[in-house]
């Protein structure tokens, strides 16, 4: 009854009450904001997009190969390749940018739990070279560098 009193008191002038225990009362407010967030999930979008192009791409066989590529034109330069070596070298290709496409996933997972600010740029610069759908990896990447660094100081220093 005596803090009911006291809190009243304090109401009524501009004093704090002497006798109230703020430990509960206490509110922070957090000034994260929802960069890093949008950088994660960015990132994780370029990385889904990136290896969905990649699988298209190495699904690829002899029969559709010539849909989407003209083997006249590049035997003209080299004229032993076959249109076996040519699949060969786009499912490596194809291998190679599979691999690439999860390092953006890797670093829009850093970014989401603001850990480990320099390897989220690092895998930002490698997801601009997983190409993806007409590019949009790499554009979505590119926009991911340009905010990681804007928001660099919400990110913890310790690995």
């Amino acid at each position: 009854m005596e803090k009911i009193n006291n809190i009243e008191t304090s109401l009524n002038t501009d004093k704090p009450p002497e006798n109230v225990d703020f430990k509960y009362s206490v509110q922070t407010t957090s000034s994260k904001s929802i960069l890093p967030t949008i950088i994660g999930f960015l990132l994780i979008i370029t990385g889904i997009l990136a290896i969905l192009n990649w699988m298209n791409v190495f699904s690829l066989d002899i029969n559709t190969l010539g849909t989407y590529y003209d083997i006249t034109q590049l035997q003209q330069i080299y004229p032993n390749i076959t249109s076996e070596q040519f699949l060969g070298f786009i499912q490596t290709c194809a291998s190679i940018g599979i691999i690439i496409s999860f390092f953006p996933i890797l670093g829009g997972i850093l970014a989401i739990k603001r850990k480990m600010w320099g390897i989220s740029i690092a895998c930002s610069i490698i997801g601009i070279f997983s190409i993806g759908i007409f590019f949009t990896s790499s554009l979505f990447s590119f926009i991911a560098i340009i905010i990681l660094f804007i928001s660099k100081k919400e990110f913890q220093k310790k690995f």
